[in-house]
């Protein structure tokens, strides 16, 4: 019997041993997992408030782009997290959505609509969506010229300057001058209601700050 039990003994001995070192190799395990930064387990995460810069790559206007259309931009400069692991690197491609982009003119609206929302970041192939606020992008307006529409408007004016000086003069000197005070005013129509594009160019800086965490899964 004295040798069943110490058999015995020395099997639950065995067990308890091979039991703690499993527990410590766990143990050990989730202590360089953390230490690693969660590798394969858990992404990393960008706090609200985190500000990003890029640079949109390609020229948007408002002569021919519209509402609804999509804009590249590229990032700048790596994004960190507060322990300073690189979330968004640079050269992560963001895409923003034009909402408005309207001409300007003098009748209508001198300064024109550009309305871009940010849309979404792709990083290591992935695209996340983003909710950020876009700080004020540079942009410049360019004259379109005297387009159909203007050119019938400086003609309706020098029509009715012509009208006008024959009334009042009763002959062609004064037809003459009608129509040329006509042409002035016909003009100035046209430039008060001509369009000036708004423009983005390739190559401008732009800056958002996220207004909700993002996290990335880890790789």
């Amino acid at each position: 019997m004295r040798p069943s039990r110490f058999t015995g003994m020395l099997a639950l001995a065995l067990a308890a041993c091979t039991g703690g070192a499993a527990k410590d190799a766990g143990t050990n395990a989730a202590s360089a997992n953390a230490i690693s930064g969660g590798a394969g387990i858990a992404g990393r995460e960008l706090a609200s408030g985190t500000r990003v810069t890029a640079t949109i790559q390609q020229g948007v206007t408002s002569r021919t782009n519209k509402a609804g259309e999509t804009v590249l931009a590229v990032v700048s400069q790596n994004v960190t997290d507060e322990n300073g692991r690189v979330v968004i690197p640079a050269g992560s491609n963001v895409t923003l959505r034009i909402e408005q982009l309207e001409p300007g003119s003098d009748q209508v609206r001198p300064e024109g609509r550009l309305s871009l929302v940010v849309a979404s970041v792709t990083i290591n192939n992935e695209t996340y969506p983003l909710d950020a606020t876009l700080e004020p992008v540079a942009h410049h307006f360019e004259g379109r010229g005297i387009t159909k529409d203007e050119a019938a408007r400086i003609g309706a004016g020098t029509a009715v300057g012509a009208i006008a000086g024959q009334v009042i003069g009763k002959n062609q000197k004064s037809t003459v001058l009608g129509g040329a005070i006509g042409a002035v005013a016909g003009t100035a129509v046209a430039v008060r209601y001509a369009y000036r594009d708004v423009v983005v160019s390739a190559g401008t800086p732009i800056a958002f700050t996220l207004t909700q965490s993002l996290n990335v899964a880890a790789r």
